[in-house]
């Protein structure tokens, strides 16, 4: 099936409001992450992206003959992420794994996938960033087609990038969804969220200002050329084994697929959601900010979406980890702390609340 979706379509606006509301850890008293699951199904599955053939795994709980479930679509963050989570160093960060284990605990059938070329999924380079949101769509229409699907109640999750991935599917999808949850979405276009991420991560290495200051010049200059159509960066003569700089040529390489982050402003996008939005968002995520989460929401309310709520965490990372420590980059090094407990309550909660 062709499938012809882009990111800065300009759908029907909705009119009503927006909740906002705030969660404190501390008084949470719901099951944490680690939580003895039910028993459930695993099944490795493949489906059709956009002119790709992607892998995924596919859980669901023990159901009665008969019965449908409700759904969750799982999307990774940052393109080419495989479906259990993320590494840092040595840590594997498992985070879409856990999420997807905990759900299905709790009745919820659960799908999540290997980006193209990362994992079990077939290796096609992506034209744009369009081919990620027609690749999810794929994973929606697979979930439509299983038997224990309740085909009317399929949330999207989307975590980080992944959630500029489900914003866009909430605004163009043409079937019935319960609802779009984006877990630490961006506000912002890319080259205005990698300028902070850059600077707090050399600033927290101890980097001297002056450095600083020269990295963040050239960024400036490759990012203004980037968006300009440049396509020979040779006179900044970029260090692959400079970590910053191999982000830079991270951007030149995929510069078909970043265009659209870099030029495209996701508030245009999140404000035509046609369906349930719940935003969450802690405030120890050092790589996109609480002011990102009320990006989205004044864009919510100003469109008077008619049911938004977003949700902020006092001791959450982006990792949708608990961390009682200091905001930082290194908290990504400990693998061993849970999905903050609190979330998954606020999360699941909604969820159950759209599902009636």
């Amino acid at each position: 099936m062709k499938r012809s979706i882009r990111i800065t379509t300009s759908l029907m606006i909705l009119t009503s409001s927006v909740a906002i509301a705030a969660a404190q850890n501390k008084n949470s008293s719901s099951p944490t992450a680690g939580a003895s699951p039910s028993a459930f199904e695993s099944k490795e599955i493949k489906f059709d992206g956009a002119n790709v053939s992607l892998a995924g795994t596919l859980l669901l709980p023990k159901l009665e003959s008969g019965k449908r479930a409700p759904a969750v679509l799982i999307i990774a963050g940052s393109r080419q992420t495989p479906r259990d989570g993320l590494t840092f160093g040595t840590a594997k960060q498992l985070i879409y794994r856990d999420l997807a284990e905990y759900l299905t605990a709790r009745g919820y059938i659960t799908l999540r996938y290997d980006k193209r070329c990362v994992g079990a999924s077939q290796c096609v380079k992506p034209a744009s960033f369009d081919d990620y949101i027609d690749d999810a769509q794929g994973a929606i229409e697979y979930l439509r087609e299983q038997p224990q699907v309740d085909a009317e109640r399929i949330f999207v999750f989307g975590h980080s990038e992944g959630g500029l991935i489900a914003a866009t599917i909430g605004a163009i999808n043409d079937g019935r969804l319960a609802g779009v949850i984006l877990a630490a979405t961006p506000g912002r276009t890319l080259n205005k969220m990698m300028r902070d991420q850059i600077q707090s991560r050399m600033a927290e290495a101890g980097k001297p200002e002056k450095e600083v200051a020269d990295f963040l010049a050239r960024y400036d200059r490759v990012l203004r050329g980037l968006m300009s159509g440049v396509q020979d960066f040779s006179r900044e003569k970029l260090n692959e084994k400079d970590q910053y700089d191999a982000m830079l040529i991270d951007l030149i390489k995929q510069r078909e697929v970043v265009i659209s982050l870099l030029i495209n402003d996701p508030l245009q996008i999140v404000h035509n959601i046609k369906f349930p939005v719940l935003a969450l968002q802690g405030k120890k995520d050092v790589q996109v900010a609480v002011k990102d989460a009320q990006f989205l929401e004044e864009a919510l309310k100003r469109k008077q979406h008619p049911d938004a709520t977003v949700v902020l965490f006092d001791d959450v990372d982006h990792l949708l980890k608990t961390n009682k420590g200091a905001a930082g980059w290194a908290s990504y090094a400990d693998a061993s702390r849970p999905l903050d407990a609190n979330l998954l309550t606020v999360m699941t909660d909604w969820m159950r609340m759209k599902s009636k």
